[in-house]
Protein backbone atom coordinates (compact mmCIF):
# COMPACT_ATOMS: atom_id res chain seq x y z
CA UNK A 1 0.00 0.00 0.00
CA UNK A 2 2.90 2.32 1.01
CA UNK A 3 4.62 1.95 -2.62
CA UNK A 4 1.33 2.46 -4.34
CA UNK A 5 1.01 5.78 -2.15
CA UNK A 6 4.22 6.91 -2.73
CA UNK A 7 4.72 6.59 -6.43
CA UNK A 8 4.74 9.30 -8.54
CA UNK A 9 1.80 9.19 -11.24
CA UNK A 10 2.30 8.62 -14.76
CA UNK A 11 3.22 11.80 -16.51
CA UNK A 12 0.31 12.79 -18.84
CA UNK A 13 1.05 13.33 -22.53
CA UNK A 14 1.21 17.03 -22.90
CA UNK A 15 4.16 16.90 -20.16
CA UNK A 16 5.81 14.03 -21.76
CA UNK A 17 5.89 15.47 -24.88
CA UNK A 18 7.35 18.58 -23.61
CA UNK A 19 9.86 16.53 -21.37
CA UNK A 20 11.26 15.09 -24.69
CA UNK A 21 10.72 17.88 -27.21
CA UNK A 22 13.11 19.74 -23.95
CA UNK A 23 15.86 16.79 -24.34
CA UNK A 24 15.86 16.87 -28.21
CA UNK A 25 15.71 20.61 -27.91
CA UNK A 26 18.97 21.15 -25.65
CA UNK A 27 20.73 18.36 -28.17
CA UNK A 28 19.22 19.84 -31.26
CA UNK A 29 20.60 23.83 -29.58
CA UNK A 30 24.05 22.51 -29.06
CA UNK A 31 24.29 21.14 -32.54
CA UNK A 32 22.77 24.26 -34.10
CA UNK A 33 25.69 26.77 -32.41
CA UNK A 34 27.97 24.43 -33.03
CA UNK A 35 26.82 24.02 -36.92
CA UNK A 36 26.50 27.98 -37.20
CA UNK A 37 29.46 28.90 -35.78
CA UNK A 38 30.76 26.32 -38.48
CA UNK A 39 29.23 27.66 -41.29
CA UNK A 40 30.29 31.18 -40.27
CA UNK A 41 33.91 30.52 -40.39
CA UNK A 42 33.67 28.18 -43.95
CA UNK A 43 31.73 30.81 -45.28
CA UNK A 44 34.32 33.65 -44.10
CA UNK A 45 37.25 31.49 -45.23
CA UNK A 46 35.66 30.25 -48.64
CA UNK A 47 33.76 33.12 -49.65
CA UNK A 48 30.29 32.62 -51.35
CA UNK A 49 31.42 30.67 -54.45
CA UNK A 50 33.94 28.07 -52.96
CA UNK A 51 31.38 28.16 -49.86
CA UNK A 52 28.74 27.07 -52.94
CA UNK A 53 30.93 24.61 -54.35
CA UNK A 54 31.01 22.83 -50.45
CA UNK A 55 27.64 23.19 -50.04
CA UNK A 56 27.12 21.19 -53.30
CA UNK A 57 28.90 18.22 -52.26
CA UNK A 58 27.50 17.85 -49.13
CA UNK A 59 23.62 18.20 -50.45
CA UNK A 60 24.55 16.05 -53.32
CA UNK A 61 25.67 12.95 -50.86
CA UNK A 62 22.51 14.04 -48.78
CA UNK A 63 20.31 13.86 -51.73
CA UNK A 64 21.47 10.81 -52.69
CA UNK A 65 21.05 8.99 -49.72
CA UNK A 66 17.36 10.79 -49.18
CA UNK A 67 15.88 9.44 -52.33
CA UNK A 68 16.60 5.74 -51.04
CA UNK A 69 15.34 6.38 -47.43
CA UNK A 70 12.53 4.75 -46.17
CA UNK A 71 12.19 5.80 -43.03
CA UNK A 72 11.73 2.81 -41.20
CA UNK A 73 11.99 4.52 -37.67
CA UNK A 74 8.13 6.04 -38.23
CA UNK A 75 7.12 1.90 -39.30
CA UNK A 76 8.93 0.87 -35.58
CA UNK A 77 7.00 3.95 -33.83
CA UNK A 78 3.88 3.12 -35.75
CA UNK A 79 3.83 -0.87 -35.63
CA UNK A 80 5.81 -1.65 -32.50
CA UNK A 81 4.02 0.73 -29.71
CA UNK A 82 1.72 -1.16 -29.73
CA UNK A 83 3.96 -4.73 -29.51
CA UNK A 84 5.95 -3.00 -26.75
CA UNK A 85 3.02 -2.40 -24.82
CA UNK A 86 1.92 -5.84 -25.47
CA UNK A 87 5.53 -7.08 -24.23
CA UNK A 88 5.31 -8.69 -27.70
CA UNK A 89 8.68 -9.57 -27.83
CA UNK A 90 8.82 -11.95 -30.75
CA UNK A 91 6.72 -9.64 -33.55
CA UNK A 92 8.84 -6.98 -32.40
CA UNK A 93 11.80 -8.31 -32.94
CA UNK A 94 10.76 -9.91 -36.38
CA UNK A 95 9.60 -5.97 -37.26
CA UNK A 96 13.58 -4.58 -36.34
CA UNK A 97 14.36 -7.07 -38.34
CA UNK A 98 12.91 -6.36 -41.42
CA UNK A 99 13.43 -2.86 -40.89
CA UNK A 100 17.53 -3.60 -40.50
CA UNK A 101 17.70 -5.11 -43.90
CA UNK A 102 16.13 -2.41 -45.44
CA UNK A 103 18.84 -0.04 -43.99
CA UNK A 104 21.41 -2.41 -45.36
CA UNK A 105 20.40 -2.26 -48.33
CA UNK A 106 19.39 1.14 -49.03
CA UNK A 107 22.55 2.24 -47.90
CA UNK A 108 24.56 0.44 -50.71
CA UNK A 109 22.46 1.14 -53.07
CA UNK A 110 22.32 5.10 -52.55
CA UNK A 111 26.52 4.91 -52.40
CA UNK A 112 26.77 2.99 -56.06
CA UNK A 113 24.52 5.10 -57.64
CA UNK A 114 25.58 8.24 -56.30
CA UNK A 115 29.70 7.60 -57.28
CA UNK A 116 28.24 6.34 -60.61
CA UNK A 117 26.22 10.08 -61.02
CA UNK A 118 28.93 12.02 -59.47
CA UNK A 119 30.54 13.27 -62.42
CA UNK A 120 27.66 14.44 -64.56
CA UNK A 121 26.09 15.87 -61.42
CA UNK A 122 29.46 17.60 -60.92
CA UNK A 123 29.37 19.12 -64.50
CA UNK A 124 25.82 20.28 -64.19
CA UNK A 125 27.02 22.30 -61.64
CA UNK A 126 29.47 23.82 -63.36
CA UNK A 127 32.57 22.33 -61.56
CA UNK A 128 36.03 21.53 -62.71
CA UNK A 129 37.91 18.25 -62.36
CA UNK A 130 39.42 18.82 -58.48
CA UNK A 131 35.77 19.07 -57.51
CA UNK A 132 34.10 16.68 -59.11
CA UNK A 133 36.65 14.20 -57.60
CA UNK A 134 35.62 15.99 -54.16
CA UNK A 135 32.30 15.41 -54.95
CA UNK A 136 32.76 11.35 -55.80
CA UNK A 137 34.89 10.67 -52.98
CA UNK A 138 32.54 12.45 -50.67
CA UNK A 139 29.57 9.97 -51.84
CA UNK A 140 31.78 7.35 -49.93
CA UNK A 141 29.96 8.56 -46.83
CA UNK A 142 27.12 6.91 -47.67
CA UNK A 143 28.36 3.41 -46.51
CA UNK A 144 27.97 4.34 -43.23
CA UNK A 145 24.43 5.86 -43.01
CA UNK A 146 22.09 2.44 -42.29
CA UNK A 147 21.13 3.76 -39.03
CA UNK A 148 17.26 4.24 -39.72
CA UNK A 149 16.31 1.12 -37.60
CA UNK A 150 18.80 2.56 -34.97
CA UNK A 151 16.20 5.85 -34.63
CA UNK A 152 13.26 3.61 -34.54
CA UNK A 153 14.78 1.46 -31.28
CA UNK A 154 15.74 4.80 -29.48
CA UNK A 155 12.13 6.36 -30.17
CA UNK A 156 10.18 3.17 -29.52
CA UNK A 157 12.11 3.03 -25.96
CA UNK A 158 12.17 7.01 -25.37
CA UNK A 159 15.35 7.28 -25.28
CA UNK A 160 14.84 10.70 -26.51
CA UNK A 161 18.10 11.67 -24.03
CA UNK A 162 20.43 9.23 -26.33
CA UNK A 163 19.15 10.78 -29.56
CA UNK A 164 19.61 14.71 -28.34
CA UNK A 165 23.36 13.24 -27.12
CA UNK A 166 23.58 11.94 -30.84
CA UNK A 167 23.11 15.35 -32.50
CA UNK A 168 25.91 17.15 -30.82
CA UNK A 169 28.45 14.30 -32.36
CA UNK A 170 28.60 15.62 -36.11
CA UNK A 171 28.49 19.55 -34.78
CA UNK A 172 30.84 19.04 -32.38
CA UNK A 173 33.64 17.26 -34.62
CA UNK A 174 32.75 19.67 -37.62
CA UNK A 175 33.03 22.93 -35.46
CA UNK A 176 36.49 21.86 -34.21
CA UNK A 177 38.00 20.75 -37.21
CA UNK A 178 36.26 24.15 -39.60
CA UNK A 179 38.06 26.11 -36.49
CA UNK A 180 41.37 25.00 -37.14
CA UNK A 181 40.82 24.76 -40.73
CA UNK A 182 39.82 28.24 -41.06
CA UNK A 183 42.84 29.01 -38.81
CA UNK A 184 45.61 27.32 -40.52
CA UNK A 185 43.97 29.06 -43.72
CA UNK A 186 43.78 25.72 -45.38
CA UNK A 187 41.99 24.94 -48.69
CA UNK A 188 38.54 24.07 -49.62
CA UNK A 189 39.61 20.13 -49.72
CA UNK A 190 40.18 20.08 -45.99
CA UNK A 191 36.63 21.42 -45.11
CA UNK A 192 35.68 19.12 -47.42
CA UNK A 193 37.66 16.44 -45.52
CA UNK A 194 36.15 17.35 -42.09
CA UNK A 195 32.50 17.45 -43.27
CA UNK A 196 33.05 13.92 -44.08
CA UNK A 197 34.81 12.62 -41.10
CA UNK A 198 32.29 14.48 -38.71
CA UNK A 199 29.36 12.91 -41.10
CA UNK A 200 30.69 9.67 -41.06
CA UNK A 201 31.46 9.62 -36.99
CA UNK A 202 27.87 10.58 -35.85
CA UNK A 203 26.37 7.72 -38.17
CA UNK A 204 28.36 5.51 -36.35
CA UNK A 205 27.78 6.84 -33.14
CA UNK A 206 24.00 6.48 -33.68
CA UNK A 207 24.33 3.23 -34.94
CA UNK A 208 26.24 1.69 -32.06
CA UNK A 209 23.46 3.34 -29.53
CA UNK A 210 20.73 1.69 -31.32
CA UNK A 211 22.93 -1.80 -31.11
CA UNK A 212 23.38 -1.15 -27.48
CA UNK A 213 19.81 -0.36 -26.79
CA UNK A 214 18.81 -3.67 -28.55
CA UNK A 215 20.52 -6.19 -27.10
CA UNK A 216 19.36 -4.91 -23.78
CA UNK A 217 16.14 -5.45 -24.61
CA UNK A 218 16.80 -8.81 -26.86
CA UNK A 219 19.61 -10.50 -25.26
CA UNK A 220 19.49 -13.41 -27.29
CA UNK A 221 16.58 -14.67 -30.22
CA UNK A 222 13.29 -15.32 -28.13
CA UNK A 223 11.06 -18.86 -29.05
CA UNK A 224 10.25 -19.22 -32.49
CA UNK A 225 13.14 -17.10 -33.43
CA UNK A 226 14.84 -17.07 -36.81
CA UNK A 227 14.32 -12.93 -36.95
CA UNK A 228 16.02 -12.56 -40.17
CA UNK A 229 13.42 -14.92 -42.09
CA UNK A 230 10.60 -12.19 -41.20
CA UNK A 231 8.68 -10.63 -43.94
CA UNK A 232 6.14 -7.82 -43.86
CA UNK A 233 3.27 -10.34 -44.75
CA UNK A 234 3.65 -11.12 -40.77
CA UNK A 235 2.64 -7.06 -40.25
CA UNK A 236 -0.63 -6.00 -42.28
CA UNK A 237 0.33 -2.73 -43.84
CA UNK A 238 3.36 -2.18 -43.09
CA UNK A 239 4.56 -2.05 -46.58
CA UNK A 240 1.89 0.28 -47.56
CA UNK A 241 3.14 2.52 -44.56
CA UNK A 242 6.58 2.35 -45.47
CA UNK A 243 5.78 2.81 -48.96
CA UNK A 244 4.39 5.89 -48.22
CA UNK A 245 6.53 7.37 -45.62
CA UNK A 246 9.29 6.44 -48.23
CA UNK A 247 7.39 9.07 -51.00
CA UNK A 248 6.45 11.38 -48.17
CA UNK A 249 10.68 11.90 -47.36
CA UNK A 250 10.94 12.30 -50.95
CA UNK A 251 8.82 14.92 -50.87
CA UNK A 252 10.16 16.30 -47.67
CA UNK A 253 13.61 16.76 -49.98
CA UNK A 254 12.25 19.41 -52.43
CA UNK A 255 13.28 22.33 -50.13
CA UNK A 256 15.89 20.93 -48.59
CA UNK A 257 17.69 19.15 -51.16
CA UNK A 258 16.45 19.77 -54.55
CA UNK A 259 16.15 23.43 -54.89
CA UNK A 260 19.95 24.11 -53.90
CA UNK A 261 20.46 22.30 -56.48
CA UNK A 262 18.57 23.85 -58.64
CA UNK A 263 19.67 26.60 -57.69
CA UNK A 264 23.39 25.38 -58.44
CA UNK A 265 22.00 24.74 -61.81
CA UNK A 266 20.07 28.01 -62.66
CA UNK A 267 22.18 30.79 -60.79
CA UNK A 268 25.36 29.39 -59.64
CA UNK A 269 27.47 28.62 -56.92
CA UNK A 270 27.68 31.76 -55.50
CA UNK A 271 23.80 32.01 -54.55
CA UNK A 272 24.02 28.40 -53.36
CA UNK A 273 26.08 29.90 -51.08
CA UNK A 274 23.69 32.58 -49.95
CA UNK A 275 20.92 30.45 -50.29
CA UNK A 276 22.19 27.96 -47.55
CA UNK A 277 23.29 30.60 -45.49
CA UNK A 278 20.02 31.77 -44.98
CA UNK A 279 18.51 28.32 -44.77
CA UNK A 280 20.84 27.50 -42.03
CA UNK A 281 19.43 30.50 -39.97
CA UNK A 282 16.09 29.73 -41.23
CA UNK A 283 16.56 26.15 -39.86
CA UNK A 284 15.62 27.68 -36.07
CA UNK A 285 12.36 26.58 -37.48
CA UNK A 286 12.69 23.57 -39.89
CA UNK A 287 14.90 21.50 -37.01
CA UNK A 288 12.34 22.07 -33.87
CA UNK A 289 9.53 21.29 -36.52
CA UNK A 290 11.40 17.83 -37.12
CA UNK A 291 11.84 17.50 -33.70
CA UNK A 292 8.20 17.94 -32.75
CA UNK A 293 7.25 15.18 -35.45
CA UNK A 294 9.23 12.27 -33.70
CA UNK A 295 8.25 13.56 -29.98
CA UNK A 296 4.22 13.88 -30.37
CA UNK A 297 4.09 10.65 -32.63
CA UNK A 298 3.82 8.01 -30.17
CA UNK A 299 1.73 9.99 -27.76
CA UNK A 300 -0.93 10.94 -30.46
CA UNK A 301 -0.80 7.02 -32.05
CA UNK A 302 -1.82 5.99 -28.08
CA UNK A 303 -4.18 8.93 -27.89
CA UNK A 304 -6.07 7.94 -30.73
CA UNK A 305 -6.27 4.74 -30.45
CA UNK A 306 -7.51 4.67 -26.85
CA UNK A 307 -10.04 7.60 -27.98
CA UNK A 308 -8.67 10.30 -25.39
CA UNK A 309 -9.69 13.50 -25.70
CA UNK A 310 -6.24 14.56 -25.85
CA UNK A 311 -5.81 14.08 -29.17
CA UNK A 312 -7.32 17.14 -30.69
CA UNK A 313 -5.56 18.99 -27.60
CA UNK A 314 -1.52 18.07 -28.25
CA UNK A 315 -2.31 18.51 -31.99
CA UNK A 316 -3.59 22.18 -32.00
CA UNK A 317 -1.63 23.23 -28.90
CA UNK A 318 1.36 22.23 -30.45
CA UNK A 319 0.80 23.50 -33.66
CA UNK A 320 -0.50 27.61 -31.95
CA UNK A 321 2.61 27.29 -29.73
CA UNK A 322 4.84 26.47 -32.57
CA UNK A 323 3.07 29.30 -34.77
CA UNK A 324 3.59 31.82 -32.25
CA UNK A 325 7.33 31.32 -32.05
CA UNK A 326 7.86 31.12 -35.28
CA UNK A 327 6.44 34.53 -36.28
CA UNK A 328 8.74 35.73 -33.58
CA UNK A 329 11.74 35.63 -35.30
CA UNK A 330 9.97 35.95 -38.80
CA UNK A 331 10.21 39.81 -36.96
CA UNK A 332 13.64 39.38 -36.02
CA UNK A 333 14.58 38.43 -39.05
CA UNK A 334 12.51 41.00 -41.57
CA UNK A 335 13.87 44.17 -38.87
CA UNK A 336 17.77 42.75 -37.99
CA UNK A 337 18.30 40.17 -40.85
CA UNK A 338 20.58 42.21 -42.58
CA UNK A 339 22.60 43.12 -39.88
CA UNK A 340 23.54 39.54 -38.67
CA UNK A 341 24.12 38.53 -42.23
CA UNK A 342 27.46 41.34 -42.37
CA UNK A 343 28.22 40.64 -38.70
CA UNK A 344 28.35 36.97 -38.81
CA UNK A 345 29.23 35.92 -42.05
CA UNK A 346 30.77 39.28 -43.95
CA UNK A 347 29.17 41.88 -46.44
CA UNK A 348 29.39 39.70 -49.60
CA UNK A 349 26.30 37.84 -48.04
CA UNK A 350 23.89 40.39 -47.16
CA UNK A 351 22.26 40.02 -50.33
CA UNK A 352 20.20 36.81 -48.50
CA UNK A 353 18.62 39.02 -46.44
CA UNK A 354 15.26 39.43 -48.10
CA UNK A 355 15.09 35.54 -48.87
CA UNK A 356 15.89 34.94 -45.21
CA UNK A 357 12.67 36.50 -43.79
CA UNK A 358 10.79 34.84 -46.57
CA UNK A 359 12.07 31.79 -45.55
CA UNK A 360 11.58 32.59 -41.58
CA UNK A 361 7.87 32.80 -42.87
CA UNK A 362 7.85 29.48 -44.36
CA UNK A 363 9.36 28.04 -41.28
CA UNK A 364 6.72 29.31 -39.46
CA UNK A 365 4.07 26.99 -41.32
CA UNK A 366 6.38 24.26 -41.08
CA UNK A 367 6.36 24.64 -37.54
CA UNK A 368 2.45 24.94 -36.88
CA UNK A 369 2.29 22.17 -39.68
CA UNK A 370 4.68 19.53 -37.29
CA UNK A 371 2.08 18.12 -34.87
CA UNK A 372 -0.76 18.01 -37.39
CA UNK A 373 1.44 16.32 -39.77
CA UNK A 374 2.27 13.50 -37.01
CA UNK A 375 -1.57 13.72 -35.79
CA UNK A 376 -2.76 12.52 -39.25
CA UNK A 377 -0.08 10.13 -39.40
CA UNK A 378 -1.85 8.81 -35.93
CA UNK A 379 -5.26 8.72 -37.33
CA UNK A 380 -4.08 6.70 -40.72
CA UNK A 381 -4.13 8.92 -43.23
CA UNK A 382 -0.70 8.70 -44.26
CA UNK A 383 -1.54 8.28 -48.05
CA UNK A 384 -3.72 11.49 -48.21
CA UNK A 385 -0.80 13.72 -46.36
CA UNK A 386 1.38 12.31 -48.99
CA UNK A 387 -0.40 13.13 -51.85
CA UNK A 388 -1.09 16.90 -50.27
CA UNK A 389 2.79 17.04 -49.81
CA UNK A 390 3.57 15.75 -53.31
CA UNK A 391 0.82 18.65 -54.19
CA UNK A 392 2.54 21.03 -52.35
CA UNK A 393 5.93 19.75 -53.51
CA UNK A 394 4.75 20.02 -57.23
CA UNK A 395 3.59 23.47 -56.60
CA UNK A 396 6.88 24.81 -54.71
CA UNK A 397 9.29 23.56 -57.81
CA UNK A 398 6.96 24.98 -60.94
CA UNK A 399 7.03 28.68 -58.65
CA UNK A 400 10.43 28.04 -57.93
CA UNK A 401 11.98 27.84 -61.37
CA UNK A 402 9.70 30.25 -62.69
CA UNK A 403 10.05 32.99 -59.70
CA UNK A 404 13.37 32.38 -59.26
CA UNK A 405 13.95 32.59 -62.72
CA UNK A 406 12.35 36.50 -62.88
CA UNK A 407 13.21 37.46 -59.64
CA UNK A 408 16.82 35.66 -58.06
CA UNK A 409 16.97 34.23 -54.54
CA UNK A 410 13.86 36.29 -53.47
CA UNK A 411 11.36 34.26 -55.87
CA UNK A 412 12.70 31.30 -53.96
CA UNK A 413 11.56 32.34 -51.14
CA UNK A 414 7.80 33.29 -52.08
CA UNK A 415 7.71 30.30 -53.83
CA UNK A 416 8.75 28.48 -49.75
CA UNK A 417 6.16 30.74 -47.84
CA UNK A 418 3.26 29.38 -50.83
CA UNK A 419 4.28 26.06 -50.35
CA UNK A 420 4.30 25.76 -46.50
CA UNK A 421 0.87 27.40 -45.99
CA UNK A 422 -1.16 25.21 -47.83
CA UNK A 423 -0.50 21.44 -45.84
CA UNK A 424 -0.55 23.26 -42.64
CA UNK A 425 -3.98 24.78 -43.97
CA UNK A 426 -5.41 21.23 -45.43
CA UNK A 427 -3.88 18.86 -42.32
CA UNK A 428 -5.91 21.26 -39.78
CA UNK A 429 -9.10 20.54 -41.55
CA UNK A 430 -8.18 16.73 -42.02
CA UNK A 431 -8.05 16.43 -37.89
CA UNK A 432 -11.21 18.49 -37.67
CA UNK A 433 -13.31 15.93 -39.32
CA UNK A 434 -12.40 12.91 -37.35
CA UNK A 435 -13.12 11.37 -34.14
CA UNK A 436 -10.40 9.57 -31.31
CA UNK A 437 -10.92 5.89 -31.57
CA UNK A 438 -12.85 5.84 -34.78
CA UNK A 439 -11.86 3.25 -37.26
CA UNK A 440 -10.02 4.50 -40.61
Amino acid sequence: MKEAENSSPAPGPMRRILGNFGLLVRGRGIAAVMAFGATALMARALGPAEFGVVVLIETYALLARGLLSFKQFQGIVRYGVALHDANDKQALQRLLSICQRIDRYACVISTILALILAPLIGKLMGMNQDHVILLTAYSLVLLVTGNNTAIGILRLFDKFDILGRQMTVGPAITFIGVFFAWWFDSPMSVFVAVLAFAYVTENLYLSWCGRREYRQHFDKPVEGGMVSLAGMTEFPGLRHFLWVTYWQSNVDLVPKRITLMFTGYLLGATEVGLFRLARQISSLLSKPATLIRQVVFPDLTRSWHSGSDDFKLIAYRTALIGAGAGLLLVLVGYFFGDLLLEVIFGKEFVGAAGLLTLLLLAGAFDLAAASLRSAAYAIGHAGKVLRLHMLSAIIYLVLFIALTSQMGLVGAGWAACIAAALPAIAMALLIRQSTPGANV
